[in-house]
């Protein structure tokens, strides 16, 4: 039978046909009874014989035409955009989510390798960072939050650098903390002798400084400045002493330790009751060395500032030598003052040591007082 038909019936007639008209369908070549009882025949009631094995045909189909299909949509859901966008995005959260757990614990641990002091492998002890999964070529890099104390960042390559930590301060002393003067080192160095960080007074700074414990912080390198100024950690305690302007020296007998240009440059800048203070403590064989060795620039600032009874003090316990070298050296208008101001009981104490030479000397200075010019021998 030939069902060809050189143009398709229209939508009209294909309904005539399916309701049982009769009449000739446009377009085709086939009887209208024919089509009509095809028709028929496939819309009556099967018979029982063609219904045998229905429902485990039905149920066979249902199995692989639905898992078909649910693998289908699976996979155009894949191949679209829009899911592909979403697989980048769950990577990135899972690899943001991994990187910086991993840095967070490792910052919390302290094992950051590549750190000083660290290996590079299991041998050392510490944990290494790893570069992470690395995502599908087009996708977006994820970026690993800063976690405060250490960070990592891509390198060129897919790799990831060593995660570094960052400087942080800690309870001790350092280098930063300390004033990078030589008064503020030895503020320093008196608090670390004293054990403590907080302020001290001058009665507590002179008593660490004089302590033993002053030797043991000199070791550290935060105080080799003040060794190379003083040429000697043994003198640094003095020297920090006067530049602190303490009534009292740690230790007096290693004042004369110091470097002279050192000392004549401290003596004379120190307040006139302090340098009182401290020269009139010293022992005379201090005193007499220092006053020695001196400049006599530095002498005549020094006994010239002083109060009468500090250089009273002073010069009485000077050894005659020392005594006749001090008043032979120091210009006649100094001689004259310091005389004219001391009492007569120490003028006349302080003349009865020198020698014949010295005395002459003297009585021909001018700018002398009547009292003292009466002591003189031989007027």
């Amino acid at each position: 039978m030939n069902t060809r038909h050189p143009r398709r019936i229209s939508r009209k007639a294909a309904e005539q046909l399916l309701d049982g008209a009769t009449g000739r369908g446009q377009g085709t070549q086939a009887g209208p009874d024919q089509i009509v009882s095809v028709l028929a025949a496939a819309a009556a009631p099967g018979h029982d014989d063609e219904l045998a094995g229905e429902q485990m045909a039905v149920a066979a189909f249902e199995a692989n035409h639905l898992a078909s299909v649910a693998n289908f949509r699976r996979e155009q859901m894949i191949k679209s955009p829009l899911a592909k966008i979403l697989t980048v995005k769950v990577l990135a959260s899972v690899l943001a989510v991994g990187a910086s757990g991993g840095v967070a614990l490792a910052a919390s641990t302290g094992t950051f390798s590549g750190g000083p002091g660290s290996g590079s492998g299991p041998a050392s002890g510490g944990s290494s960072v790893t570069a992470p999964v690395t995502p599908p070529a087009g996708a977006l890099q994820p970026s690993v939050p800063d976690s405060g104390s250490a960070s990592a960042s891509a390198v060129p390559g897919g790799g990831q650098q060593q995660a570094q930590t960052s400087p942080s301060s800690s309870g001790s002393s350092s280098p930063a903390s300390i004033p990078q003067t030589a008064a503020g080192l030895c503020t320093a160095l008196a608090a670390d002798a004293a054990g403590t960080s907080g302020s001290l007074t001058k009665a507590a700074q002179q008593q660490a400084l004089a302590g033993g414990a002053v030797s043991g912080a000199l070791q550290s390198p935060e105080f080799s400045s003040l060794v190379s100024t003083a040429q000697s950690a043994a003198n640094v305690p003095d020297y920090c002493a006067l530049l602190l302007s303490m009534p009292q020296l740690p230790q007096p007998a290693q004042l004369t330790q110091l470097p002279v240009s050192l000392l004549s440059q401290l003596l004379t800048k120190l307040p006139t009751a302090t340098l009182a203070q401290q020269l009139t403590s010293l022992p005379s064989s201090t005193l007499s060395t220092l006053m020695a060795e001196l400049p006599v620039s530095a002498v005549t600032q020094i006994l010239t500032s002083l109060p009468s009874s500090a250089v009273s003090q002073i010069l009485t316990a000077l050894p005659t030598s020392t005594l006749s070298q001090v008043l032979t050296e120091l210009p006649s208008s100094a001689v004259s003052q310091i005389l004219n101001e001391l009492p007569t009981s120490v003028v006349s104490q302080l003349l009865g040591q020198l020698p014949n030479s010295v005395l002459s000397g003297l009585s021909g200075l001018s700018g002398l007082s009547n009292s003292v010019l009466s002591l003189l021998p031989g007027l």
